[in-house]
């Protein structure tokens, strides 16, 4: 299965792209494709975050563990996008 993102940057235009990935790639997969497909060097923070339908922030999936208890975070590396879709 292949799933298709449009990511908007939040700017004074409206610039898009839209990103096609496998369901089997996990979030870093995709983070990596959305740096690319906006020509960002990669080396940004990062996080993912799990909404509901009003937009409203839930659960963050970091680019790498930050926090101060290890294991309390999820990581892209290790999500699954079909997991969290």
């Amino acid at each position: 299965m292949i799933y298709r993102f449009r990511v908007i940057l939040d700017a004074h235009e409206d610039v898009f792209r839209d990103i096609e990935i496998e369901a089997v790639a996990n979030l870093e997969d995709l983070h990596n494709t959305i740096t690319q497909a906006f020509g960002f060097a990669g080396q940004e923070m990062a996080s993912f975050y799990v909404s509901n339908d009003l937009w409203q922030q839930g659960e963050e999936i970091a680019l790498f563990e930050m926090s101060e208890v290890p294991g309390s975070i999820r990581i892209m590396s290790e999500t699954p996008i079909k997991d969290v879709t």
